[in-house]
């Protein structure tokens, strides 16, 4: 098979799920591409696949064979351009393998070859959270707000955004609160965000959701929340889109994590001893500081009332509203402590950016 950048992308369906994940981050392309040994095609597994089977708990060491779509949408050898667009369009599938009458794989086709001849939103905003007092990592935040502490030389904050625009974000809302005039002068300072990033300011601490209710505009589309002090390799655009397939109201970041518990566990009931579990392990998925938001939630948000984002995705939950996670396995570390902070600066998560398709939503 001549097509390098196909080759890169083609698994077997006996493929450990912790190889597949390591294979589409190398790749960077959210698709593998599944053959049988006569190189026919069998299917697909998405980054959505690989998500959904981390929220289902399946072991890392599992095969992919249960997880492949083996029914995607395909374009056949032969097929002109516009032919491929509409395909596109009609489907809202990104990429597009190509195979032929012997049902062959030959070829894939991204989104991002036609872009200019598609139709995208005006508008893809975010909304990044830059105005609390960061006093865990004091006193390295008593005369620098934690957003311009710096990583490799440049601000946490210079990452986030950078990250954002290369995802696809257009307009980029900062809410400040704590230095807020130090972090505006710096920023202002930089060419390449002029005309995309702007400025909410708290007069007092309104927590992770309150400031929403300062949004000039309301968004027409779902939007990103996003801490500041995060440093990650997620795909925010893609989360956007999970976001759509999904219906949900709001799809909150989350990420898997296994504790250990040091000793050992009983269950007790009316005095006795039921089991005894010698050091357990827990899984649990943790919030991980990124939501997508439908325009709606903001009309639950009062103006001026401090409230956090917790309290919002609970109020959805006793309305009965759709709430999703979007789980995560990229690097992902939130800078709270002096201990994450080392850890940041010893590993700076390396940038994976999303795929200019990230604007479709």
């Amino acid at each position: 098979m001549a097509n390098h950048r196909l080759e890169a992308l083609i698994v077997r369906t006996d493929t450990p799920l912790i190889k597949a994940i390591e294979l589409m981050t190398r790749a960077a392309e959210k698709i593998l591409l599944a053959v049988d040994d006569d190189g026919r095609f069998i299917g697909v597994m998405t980054d959505y696949d690989i998500r959904y089977a981390i929220l289902d708990k399946l072991s890392l060491n599992d095969p992919i064979e249960k997880m492949i779509s083996t029914n995607p949408v395909v374009g056949r050898v032969g097929m002109t351009n516009a032919e491929i667009i509409e395909l596109i369009e009609r489907t809202r599938c990104f990429q597009i393998p190509i195979v032929d009458g012997d049902g062959h794989l030959v070829d894939i086709r991204f989104i991002r070859e036609f872009m200019h001849h598609l139709v995208c939103p005006s508008e893809v905003v975010a909304v990044v959270m830059a105005g609390g007092l960061g006093a865990r990592l004091r006193p390295l935040t008593e005369h620098t707000p934690k957003p311009l502490l710096r990583i490799g030389g440049e601000p946490i904050l210079f990452i986030m955004l950078d990250r954002l625009l290369s995802d696809g974000f257009t307009k980029i809302y900062l809410t400040l609160c704590y230095k807020s005039q130090m972090i505006m002068d710096t920023i202002q300072a930089v060419p390449r965000y002029q005309d995309k990033v702007h400025f909410i300011i708290e007069k007092e601490p309104l927590g992770t959701a309150g400031s929403l209710s300062l949004l000039p505009v309301k968004p027409s589309a779902p939007f990103l929340v996003i801490n500041a002090d995060l440093l990650t390799d997620v795909p925010l655009g893609e989360m956007r889109r999970f976001h759509g397939v999904e219906d949900n109201v709001i799809t909150m970041a989350t990420k898997r994590e296994t504790y250990v518990m040091p000793y050992g566990v009983a269950e007790i009931a009316d005095g006795r001893v039921l089991s005894l579990r010698e050091k357990p392990e827990f899984t649990l998925f943790v919030n991980a500081g990124a939501y997508i938001l439908s325009p709606q939630v903001l009309d639950l948000i009062g103006g001026g009332v401090r409230i956090d984002m917790p309290d919002v995705v609970n109020m959805l939950l006793e309305n009965e509203m759709r709430v999703g996670s979007f789980p995560i396995h990229e690097d992902w570390i939130d800078i709270g402590t002096p201990e994450q902070y080392d850890q940041a600066r010893s590993k700076r998560v390396g940038p994976a950016f999303a795929e200019a398709s990230a604007q479709w939503a």
